[in-house]
């Protein structure tokens, strides 16, 4: 019954990932309801169940799983030694006036949020491996793994066909990126699927289970097959098509060997078949020359990523910060559409090179271990096959698209890889691994209490292992929701409009208009309570807003539009605790091509007396309204409104520049608006 309601929650979660908005709220409450399940495996199952697990998860594996985590953890870790971290802490110390640890990752909101969207990775594949020992339940994951891929292909052909044109907007609708990764999987799956059906009606075993009978199951497999393969040809690129027939070439492989070719020679034949064929893919794999390998299979533009790559280190920028260091390298005016890296690059610029060549590595390695023992088990090797056959189409996946790191795409595929490890060997293998019976006889003491020994320690160190990751994933959550500033998104095309909303109900809280002004001098002058209480009501404000951008800005250097802000509200406020040329240069530096920012950034600028003093923020000035002039004429009126409360001088610098530019706007910029 347990396992049951385990399988309908990992279901359920997988496909509620691919539903619902792709938000740091979501991801963290996910990972909690995950993080529940991997505890309730590590107290309810029997010690025999978690002795197996334990053999099962080598030390190999177990070092493999929890790199990544032990790398962000790093990442996140404040460095003691000045100049060792990312220059971006040291900048951001000299503009806050305060001593920032420095630390490797660039954005500490963006790495928490990745590893708490690793943490629910691992959490599910744990548990889909744990249940998935029993071959029974190992059948049934099969069959719900097909059944939500195709779900999701399905809902992906609803899309493509114009269901979901009825949002209001992109930001009411679904996820719906990584689209190529369920229809691979879905295709592999409903391959597996028709293999295990017919391999069991070849050995006279029919199954008994009604979702197991191959009047039921071969119908559901090639019906999935069909679904998945229709979503992977609306995909319309060739390359992802590739890797999902490679992935199948392998599976087809495995049976082949098995059936027919399990011979030393015949097998090497099939494998150097799979090796030509393999060869051949991949030189009809379109390819850019003269490009960085993570992005030479993808066809899309990438000038930003390329960017990023040639700007990397060794130890990466910190999980998760792509969009974060998006504003800094995009071209002018790229903000609607944000450009989508591959896998590869996204992972070579966020935690370095070394670590993708890791990650390549350990991928090959563990294809081989569960092509090996598909080749060895004696029944249910679809399993391993399947596992193998996935692991090398969303390797070729990650070089041609990001879909892999997506939410819910990353939820299936651990899925899938916890199915495969979990039945990747029979219980009578893992147990013959162990340590041998002694010689001294069936009666002896030791013959007894040696294997109640292994199976005690076995058993009660994958409780603790599980239980240990359960409680660190669960606390991870839970502090996350709790703790509203780390879930703060990436800057987006909308930042525009959320600072400057936030921005206006902060000056709307002051006094604007004159004769409101002056009536509530004259009324505070009537009484000195109400000065007293208007003097705590400014100050309360500064304080406020000034204390939540800086905040925030601790945690996130990157934001440039949070540096604008934070600039605009010193301006306005006349607050001497931040000098406002500097936090300018650094909103520059930090989104130099964000259109978005410009109106307010001139506002700030043209208000300031000291900016055009300085050498670099005039250049930056001048930068900004020659794009305003000649390139983006829709953005003219924010010079005029910024020239309307500039001062003498500033004035004066203005008028020199926009005649150089266009002289015939200059009457217009002149001209007094209400």
């Amino acid at each position: 019954m347990v396992a049951r309601l385990l399988m309908l929650t990992l279901l359920a979660i997988v496909i509620s990932a691919f539903a619902m908005p792709e938000t740091p709220q979501i991801r963290a409450t996910l990972a909690a309801v995950l993080a529940a399940a991997l505890l309730g495996v590590a107290v309810l199952p029997s010690s025999s169940t978690l002795t197996r697990f334990a053999r099962l998860l080598a030390p190999f594996l177990a070092l493999a799983i929890s790199a990544p985590a032990i790398w962000m953890i790093l990442q996140l870790a404040p460095i003691p030694f000045r100049g060792l971290g990312n220059p971006i802490w040291t900048t951001a110390s000299s503009a806050l006036n305060e001593l920032l640890a420095e630390r490797l990752t660039v954005d500490m909101c963006a790495t928490l949020q990745a590893s708490v969207q690793y943490g629910a990775v691992i959490s599910l594949g744990l548990v889909t491996a744990l249940v998935a020992q029993e071959r029974q339940r190992a059948a049934q994951l099969l069959y719900t793994l097909a059944a939500a891929t195709t779900l999701l292909c399905a809902r992906m052909i609803w899309r493509h066909t114009g269901g979901l044109d009825g949002f209001p907007s992109t930001q009411d609708a679904p996820s719906l990126a990584g689209g190529a990764v369920p229809a691979v999987l879905g295709v592999l799956l409903s391959a597996a699927m028709v293999v295990r059906t017919i391999d069991k009606i070849q050995r006279g075993r029919l199954p008994s289970g009604l979702a197991s009978n191959p009047i039921i199951a071969l119908p559901f497999a090639l019906f999935s097959m069909l679904i998945c393969g229709a979503a992977l040809l609306l995909e319309g690129s060739s390359s992802i098509a590739i890797a999902a027939f490679l992935g199948t070439a392998l599976l087809l492989a495995v049976f082949a060997i098995r059936k027919w070719f399990y011979r030393i020679w015949s097998t090497v034949g099939v494998l150097a078949t799979i090796g030509v064929l393999f060869l051949t893919s991949v030189t009809m794999l379109p390819m850019k020359e003269n490009t960085d390998p993570t992005i030479a299979l993808s066809m899309q533009n990438h000038m930003a990523t390329e960017r990023m790559l040639l700007d990397t280190n060794q130890v990466g920028s910190g999980a998760g910060t792509y969009v974060a260091l998006l504003p800094i390298h995009r071209d002018i005016g790229t903000i609607a559409s944000r450009e989508r890296p591959t896998a590869a690059a996204a992972v070579a610029i966020e935690m370095g090179r070394p670590f993708l060549l890791g990650v390549l590595i350990v991928t090959v390695l563990g294809i081989c271990t569960l092509f090996r023992r598909s080749l060895l088990r004696r029944y249910d090797y679809v399993y391993a096959a399947v596992g193998a056959s996935a692991a090398v189409s969303l390797t070729i996946l990650a070089f041609i698209e990001d879909g892999i790191l997506d939410f819910g795409a990353s939820l299936l595929a651990a899925a899938l890889f916890g199915l495969a490890f979990g039945q990747s060997r029979s219980s009578s293998e893992i147990t013959s691994s162990g340590r041998p019976r002694p010689a001294d006889g069936v009666n002896s003491r030791n013959s007894t209490w040696l294997p109640f020994r292994l199976v005690t320690l076995g058993s009660a160190s994958a409780r603790v292992v599980l239980g240990a990751v359960a409680v660190v994933v669960a606390v991870q959550s839970a502090w996350l929701l709790t703790h509203e500033r780390y879930l703060v998104g990436p800057p987006t095309a909308t930042s525009g409009v959320w600072f400057g909303t936030m921005f206006g109900s902060a000056l709307h809280s002051q006094p604007r208009d004159s004769g409101l002004r002056e009536r509530q001098l004259a009324a505070a002058a009537q009484t000195s309570i109400d000065g007293a209480e208007a003097a705590q009501r400014e100050d309360r404000l500064q304080s406020d807003v000034s204390n939540t951008l800086a905040d925030a800005l601790r945690h996130s250097p990157l934001r440039g539009d949070l540096w604008l802000m934070l600039a605009a509200m010193s301006k306005e406020l006349r607050s001497t605790k931040y000098d406002v040329v500097t936090l300018l240069k650094i909103s520059y530096y930090t989104a130099p091509n964000d259109l978005d920012l410009l109106p307010l950034r001139l506002s700030v600028a043209f208000a300031t007396d000291s900016a055009i003093n300085d050498p670099d923020l005039r250049e930056l000035t001048k930068r900004d309204v020659k794009i305003a002039v000649t390139k983006r004429p829709a953005l003219r009126a924010a010079i005029a409104a910024a020239y309307q409360s500039a001062p003498v001088d500033v004035r004066a610098f203005a008028d020199n520049l926009v005649s150089e530019l266009d002289p015939t706007y200059l009457p217009n910029m002149r001209r007094q608006r209400p």
